[in-house]
């Protein structure tokens, strides 16, 4: 038996990246005037996921790391089921490369990355890869 891969590639400027704080640029989302600490920087792709194993890889250019902390999470569309949430390294930062292996259990409509970030923060969204593995 060998395991077999399927991956959903979403470069910065797709449309199911969101930010408030994002404007499109090239293949890029710039994020930047990110008003206080604690604010939703980037949320989507608001896509459905069957259960499996999922490697999903955030990749940005960290322009300035701004004031307070940054964190990411998963979960359904708006926040109504969070599956993974933790306070993003340093290293990953400087790095431009977020990586997280989670399990999803059942189902998963609207899936979506969130990333939180603070005041001065600004990142050029570069792709977001969601890789699942199934056995063949």
């Amino acid at each position: 038996m060998r395991d077999e891969f399927s991956v959903i590639s979403l470069c910065g400027s797709d449309p199911r990246l969101q930010s408030p704080y994002g404007e499109r640029k090239g293949d890029f989302l710039s994020i930047a005037d990110v008003p206080a600490a604690g604010h939703r920087i980037l949320y989507g792709p608001h896509v459905s996921l069957p259960a499996g194993h999922y490697r999903f890889e955030l990749r940005f250019k960290l322009q300035c790391r701004g004031e307070g902390l940054v964190t990411v999470d998963l979960s359904r569309s708006g926040g109504h089921r969070e599956f993974y949430l933790r306070r993003c390294f340093e290293w990953e930062l400087k790095r431009g490369l977020i990586r997280i292996s989670h399990a999803l259990g059942a189902f998963t409509d609207a899936f979506e990355l969130r990333l939180y970030a603070g005041k001065g923060f600004k990142a050029c969204i570069e792709r977001l890869q969601i890789t699942t593995r199934t056995a063949a």
